[in-house]
């Protein structure tokens, strides 16, 4: 999930402002917010795999911490809006503050979810592998050049040629075997479990 919404995340972010000026040359000053609500969608990852456990094993404590995050959430919007606000800076420039406030109240739940299902369960939980900075390296190279494309081959071009280049590292240094098995399973296949043959069975080449 995490390099999923990586990939994507780059893919939007870095032609940012050619992705908010197909909405309207108005929009084009709200690509720090855009670029905001892509990382909390990337930090997030963690807390929604680990919820999916803690609905089952620990659902009160999962929800005082989504409610936690609600309300970090909240005071650091308005915390972020009256600061940039008494500093003089311009309204598109605020209208970031809650997008910011976003990503660290997810970050925050990501860490207290992960940390709570793993002393539950006795085993790490953490989605992130090192791969994902060298897919993202190398994405983000590729981006930097289409952004000296025009706006059109930026956005037929560019995104198209982040998302393979993001997906080829990952799919290479990223994925493990059992990673792979998953995107390669079809529809309605099911893998067969392999057992042990029965004590004294004598082997078919035999």
């Amino acid at each position: 999930m995490i390099a999923a919404q990586a990939g994507i995340a780059l893919a939007l972010g870095i032609p940012g402002e050619a992705v908010m000026g197909l909405v309207g040359p108005a929009f084009v000053g709200g690509t720090g917010a855009l670029a905001f609500l892509l990382v909390a969608e990337v930090v997030a990852a963690t807390a929604a795999v680990s919820e999916s456990a803690l609905v089952y094993v620990a659902r009160h404590r999962n929800l005082m911490i989504s409610l936690l995050m609600i309300a970090v959430q909240v005071m650091l919007s308005l915390a972020l809006i009256l600061g940039m606000r008494a500093m003089g800076w311009p309204e598109k420039v605020q209208a970031a503050g809650p997008a910011i406030a976003l990503a660290l109240a997810l970050g925050l739940a990501s860490i207290l979810k992960a940390r709570l299902l793993s002393r539950l369960l006795d085993a790490p939980v953490s989605g992130w592998r090192w791969p994902l900075v060298w897919a993202a390296a190398a994405a983000s190279v590729v981006g930097y050049a289409a952004t000296l494309l025009p706006e059109w081959a930026e956005l037929a071009i560019g995104i198209p040629l982040i998302l393979a280049c993001f997906g080829a590292v990952i799919w290479k240094r990223g994925f493990t075997h059992e990673d792979r098995v998953l995107f390669r399973k079809r529809d309605g296949e099911v893998e067969e479990p392999t057992l042990p043959p029965p004590p004294g069975a004598v082997p078919p080449s035999l």
